[in-house]
């Protein structure tokens, strides 16, 4: 599925078929190989992509959280969902999983330019450390109204 970040949560709930999204967001992995992305579309996807790939399968293991080199964040009521993503091509691929909002401590996003800097602190300790773009704000906002209510 194509979905441009305005029209992610609308999308994603669609595919829930119950649970409505509130916020959603591209997010990627960034590696030290990631400037490669800027040479060329080869090289974000013989280089940049392939590392983050190998990053994320490790922040998986470490804390449970299914990821991706590139994901979409959708924040529902109960859970933050992860989906595949390709944000090159604002493309929307399988849902890997769901985290139940218990098991998140705070979604921060930092300031920045078109990629944020985003760190998602688990409940038990870990964290996981990402940029998102678009709405992330607005994912980080909604999660925090949802902790605090």
């Amino acid at each position: 599925m194509h979905a441009k970040d305005a029209e992610l949560a609308d999308a994603l709930t669609g595919q829930l078929g119950g649970e409505k999204i509130v916020a959603a967001a591209y997010a990627r992995v960034d590696t030290a190989l990631g400037p490669a992305r800027m040479l060329s579309p080869l090289g974000n996807y013989l280089i940049a992509r392939p590392a983050a790939r190998a990053a994320a399968r490790r922040m998986t293991e470490e804390t449970d959280v299914p990821l991706d080199a590139a994901v979409v964040f959708g924040l529902s009521d109960g859970a933050l969902h992860v989906w595949a993503a390709d944000p090159m091509l604002n493309r929307v691929g399988e849902h890997l999983g769901r985290i139940p909002l218990e098991r998140i401590a705070s979604i921060e996003v930092e300031s920045g330019r078109s990629w944020q800097p985003v760190t998602i602190a688990m409940a038990d300790g870990k964290s996981i450390e990402l940029e998102g773009r678009g709405s992330i704000h607005a994912v980080a906002a909604e999660f925090g109204k949802r902790k605090a209510g």
